[in-house]
């Protein structure tokens, strides 16, 4: 199933939740459903069983041309990002490692995990800031995933019934604030707003055969930057959940980014500017797609 958190064009005030079959938009809005993605994980397979008798009645369908598709979850609990999880993103890393900060951690025995705020969270194909503190601006493809209920000490074998589906995000990052060393290193560098758009569903982990099989590109005005398969992660995704688990509760809905493969701005030092359009996909998952542009000025709330 390919869930979705929408709008209607002809009424952009009101956020639904749905799912998208052949290129028609499913509204669950006239169901007994949740009205909301995380209550509606909440709900397992129980949920899905409801939900796909409301896509076989199809009593509330719209055209896909109809819809604003919005981030599949506007607010996850957790945002759990990996970095450095492919070898040759790692070498990259290193070279501009040399030119800043002798701090940054580059790898260890364990995977990198870091914070991305969720107030980054930002639309499938919406757009994106470069800040006006920084033109570091970066892109990073990465495979994500949806915890689909609460989980604490999972072994390896178990992670798999953890995951409720798999997501496209794209873990923008301002390079120069990242390797300004701790507590920049990560926190500061990876959470700036509007930089973690994920979408434009979530696939639930039935329709996966194999999540470490899955072909990744990300493009920059239709350029090919990255090109990769998740079977080169480092860490898979069980093993980040066992790894993850052994210290906090997951929850239902949290996001967790497994990284970016080799490709990304970081040697080049070609950094994204207004104007630029970038694309993220992966096999079975769809696209996101995010055109940039400068932080407007109205950002500033006091």
């Amino acid at each position: 199933m390919k869930l979705i958190t929408f709008l209607l064009k002809d009424n952009p005030k009101s956020k639904r939740i749905g799912a998208i079959k052949n290129d028609t938009v499913i509204d669950f809005s006239s169901s007994d459903l949740p009205k909301d993605m995380i209550n509606f994980i909440k709900l397992g397979s129980t949920g899905l069983d409801i939900a796909n008798d409301v896509i076989e009645n199809q009593k509330n369908a719209h055209a896909i041309d109809d819809v604003i598709l919005k981030a599949p979850i506007d607010k996850p609990n957790k945002i759990l990002a990996v970095g450095l999880n492919y070898k040759k993103h790692i070498d990259e890393a290193k070279e501009l490692k040399d030119h800043h900060s002798n701090d940054v951690q580059l790898q260890d025995q364990f995977p990198n995990i870091f914070n991305k705020q969720n107030s980054s969270v930002n639309d499938p194909f919406g757009d994106v800031h470069r800040p006006n503190a920084s033109d570091w601006l970066d892109y990073e493809g990465e495979l994500g995933f949806i915890i689909g209920k609460e989980c604490r000490h999972v072994s390896y074998e178990n992670a798999k019934n953890c995951i409720y589906g798999y997501t496209v995000v794209n873990d923008f990052s301002i390079r120069d604030w990242q390797f300004r060393g701790p507590p920049h290193t990560m926190t500061m560098g990876k959470s700036w707003d509007t930089h973690c758009p994920f979408g434009p569903y979530i696939v639930t982990s039935d329709e996966i055969d194999d999540p470490h099989n899955l072909t990744l590109k990300t493009f920059v005005n239709d350029e090919e930057r990255q090109n990769t398969n998740t079977n080169l992660m480092i860490y898979d995704c069980y093993t980040l959940i066992e790894y993850l688990t052994t210290a906090f509760t997951l929850e239902p809905g949290d996001l967790i980014p497994t990284g970016t493969p080799e490709g990304s701005a970081v040697t080049t030092q070609n950094w994204l500017k207004p104007g630029d359009k970038v694309k993220v996909e992966i096999e079975g998952l769809g696209y996101i797609e995010n055109n940039i542009i400068q932080e407007p000025n109205n950002t500033q709330k006091s």
